[in-house]
């Protein structure tokens, strides 16, 4: 019971994120390419996508401790790297996502350090990016869209 309300809610919480990194990347790459001065909501938008990811990574953590396919995996290891499946969610999408949420936050500190609304736009756009890009990558896009 846990654990289908722990992935249902980390299948719905990922719309979220989809949606706050594609918003963020796609204001902060307008204001690039159009010059535009630096403002709160940019960085208000950035934020959220931030605090989203990292929201979910939180939820993540916790649904590896309860997955019953992580345990699977962890009972025979050997067996678990040979089934995709199970090294997918075990390995290659713990692994990928903890870099998105690396380069969101490195974006993010990136943006608060960057001395003109150029810069903060360019790396925004490119640390942001990226992240939005891994992400979009590595969700497994064959679990049902709504967790219902």
């Amino acid at each position: 019971m846990l654990y289908s309300i722990i992935l249902a809610s980390h299948n719905a919480l990922r719309w979220l994120v989809v949606l706050a990194g594609v918003w963020a990347v796609f204001r902060v790459w307008r204001g690039w390419m159009s010059r535009a001065v630096w403002a709160e909501a940019d960085l208000n938008v950035g934020r959220l996508f931030v605090n989203a990811i990292s929201i979910q990574f939180v939820l993540g953590l916790v649904l590896y401790g309860v997955s019953p396919l992580i345990r699977q995996g962890m009972s025979d290891m050997g067996t678990a790297m040979r089934t995709a499946g199970i090294r997918y969610f075990m390995v290659e999408h713990v692994v990928m996502m903890l870099v998105s949420i690396a380069l969101a936050h490195i974006g993010l500190a990136k943006v608060k350090k960057a001395t003109t609304d150029s810069a903060r736009f360019q790396a925004a756009t490119i640390w942001w990016g990226i992240a939005v890009a891994s992400v979009l990558g590595f969700i497994p896009w064959n679990r049902p869209l709504l967790p219902f």
